[in-house]
């Protein structure tokens, strides 16, 4: 079975899911990959009336130390305190302006890439159509992985079992 088809094996679908939840889901599969989900409302240009989703699903690894990467480690440098936010839960979730987010890494799986779809309004939509409708910092400007990713606690919308 793909890495991808295993990603649509999931629980909550409908619910968001709060971030005591998550880090209990992530606790017992610390640093093993996981497939995750996530859902939010993009920002728009001014004068779109229209509701933009962004779905994300891909596997992540979860509670391991941002330091301790082999790419950060490599880099030769200091990693400093979150420069944002402060921990809650280290190395699991993060708080900021009295929101939860969830920090995630990439899998590390040759040639994985998150699969990530739109919809306009409730209609699935490409990611050329969504483009011209949304702020320019909705978008990556690389094509190079995060190192990880600080997602927002509930936008989560699965977790694979």
């Amino acid at each position: 079975m793909s890495h991808h088809a295993r990603v649509g094996q999931t629980t909550n679908k409908k619910q968001k899911m709060k971030a005591s939840e998550i880090v209990q889901k992530l606790q017992s599969r610390k640093g093993q990959h996981v497939g995750v989900q996530w859902s939010r409302v993009m920002k728009t240009r001014a004068g779109v009336g229209s509701v933009i989703i962004k779905s994300t699903r891909t596997f992540v690894r979860a509670g391991i130390d941002y330091a301790n990467l082999s790419s950060v480690k490599a880099e030769g440098r200091d990693v400093e305190s979150l420069p944002w936010g402060e921990w809650v839960q280290f190395p699991f979730t993060i708080a900021h302006k009295g929101v939860d987010y969830v920090r995630l890494y990439p899998a590390v799986f040759a040639n994985l890439r998150p699969v990530v779809t739109y919809s306009i309004d409730g209609r699935v939509a490409s990611a050329e159509e969504v483009r011209p409708l949304c702020l320019a910092s909705e978008f990556r400007d690389s094509d190079d992985a995060p190192k990880c990713f600080t997602v927002k606690a509930e936008s989560i919308v699965a977790i694979d079992d």
